[in-house]
């Protein structure tokens, strides 16, 4: 799959949709004392939907209605620094890359000034009652532009 942000970009360049603020937890971190993978995943997963609410999308509510949905199709992570317990942490969300049926968001985290993780994820908007793909609602189009 060819990446629609270059580590490049994630690293300085893309802009901010928005951000979360958090400590590395003590269940995060794995027995060599730094971040079990997956939680960076877990990171962005929360950062996103905090964003997604700030601009006034209610996805609990678009899942319930089940109109549209927007499964993740891909996640890919790149792990820069090592997080530990304690790490003050920023999780940002970059502005999206949108397309017809489908957007990937961008996320960075930082500590200290330092990138630590680096990532992104594929959302495709599908049909709740067909799971084909459908174009993105101009609400959601809007709320990620």
């Amino acid at each position: 799959m060819k990446r629609a942000f270059s580590v490049d970009e994630l690293k300085q360049t893309a802009p901010r949709l928005a951000v979360e603020r958090r400590a590395v937890r003590f269940q995060d971190v794995d027995a060599a004392g730094i971040v079990f993978y997956p939680r960076v995943l877990e990171y962005f997963s929360d950062a996103y939907m905090i964003a997604l609410k700030e601009r006034g999308i209610d996805l609990p509510a678009m899942i319930a209605g089940g109109t549209i949905k927007l499964p993740l199709v891909h996640a890919e992570a790149d792990y820069l620094l090592p997080l530990r317990f304690g790490d003050a942490i920023e999780v940002e969300v970059l502005a999206p890359k949108l397309g017809d049926t489908s957007f990937t968001v961008g996320y960075r985290v930082t500590t200290a000034g330092r990138v630590a993780a680096v990532g992104q994820t594929v959302h495709v908007c599908i049909d709740g009652a067909r799971f084909t793909p459908c174009p993105l609602p101009d609400d959601l189009r809007s709320a990620l532009a």
